[in-house]
């Protein structure tokens, strides 16, 4: 993640992150897709683990995983699930990467960082050289649906059309012209999206899309009655999407990195 993600994420977002990540099977995919990799790992550094998709599922199977994330709400949420679920072999560091140095561990892995996957990266490059057995990346593929009725919303309420170039080609070229033919798997995966009710789902578009006034929130009611789903209580937005998971075994070259540095304690007493 960017320096400025802290920026974009605030704690309501993060919140509703969290709720749909408890829905999702967005973690078991990407784990099964890199499996013969992780029985040879014992630990992992999760570059911009958010609020711990990937991080937390990896630290109940690994001896120890650190966690980059330079966003305060992103690491603060981490942090409380690591305590919840008891955790005490995560270690999160609150920085961006490059930022600080950080040890080598066997399996390094980035999942929708856009600025830190896209085709001039200087993280492409550097990723190996902190990884012991293999690096594992994730990024949106083709055929993945459509975010939130983003390309439904964005031309009648932004005046202007969303989308852009696969992310998973970007990413899978660029490793070419390094020297790198990856593993690349795609995967299926639900990432809905729980409300409450309607005018918190409009709250969400609202924040999402950088909308005010009142005009554009009774268009959202009005087309959110008839796109969200029903569950009991919940007012679902459904989201199928698509992924490739996109991995590699690193050389012995890579088996000795420039960065060795103590790891950051566990997170303890952390707001």
């Amino acid at each position: 993640m960017s320096r400025r993600s802290g920026e974009f994420w605030t704690q309501r977002k993060v919140g509703w992150y969290r709720r749909a990540l408890r829905r999702s099977d967005f973690a078991p995919k990407v784990l099964g897709a890199i499996a013969p990799l992780l029985e040879e790992c014992e630990t992992a550094l999760d570059v911009g683990a958010g609020c711990g998709a990937l991080a937390i599922p990896l630290a109940q199977r690994l001896r120890r995983v650190t966690a980059v994330e330079p966003a305060p709400a992103m690491a603060k949420a981490l942090a409380e699930e690591v305590r919840e679920r008891g955790l005490t072999n995560v270690s999160i560091v609150e920085a961006a990467w490059g930022d600080v140095p950080v040890p080598p561990h066997d399996l390094v892995l980035c999942a929708h960082v856009a600025n830190l996957l896209e085709r001039e990266s200087p993280f492409l490059r550097e990723a190996p050289a902190c990884a012991l057995k293999g690096v594992a990346f994730v990024r949106d593929a083709t055929g993945s649906g459509d975010k939130f009725f983003f390309k439904e919303l964005y031309p009648v309420l932004l005046g202007r059309p969303y989308g852009g170039p696969c992310e998973q080609e970007e990413t899978v070229e660029a490793l070419a012209r390094l020297g790198v033919a990856p593993t690349v798997t795609l995967i299926d995966y639900r990432s809905d999206q729980p409300f409450t009710d309607l005018a918190e789902a409009c709250d969400f578009w609202m924040e999402y899309m950088g909308l005010q006034g009142e005009e554009p929130r009774a268009f959202l009611r009005t087309f959110l009655a008839g796109r969200l789903v029903r569950d009991g209580d919940e007012w679902i937005a459904p989201y199928p999407k698509r992924a490739a998971v996109i991995w590699w075994r690193v050389g012995a070259s890579f088996s000795s990195s420039p960065l060795p540095l103590p790891l950051p304690s566990p997170p303890g007493g952390r707001g």
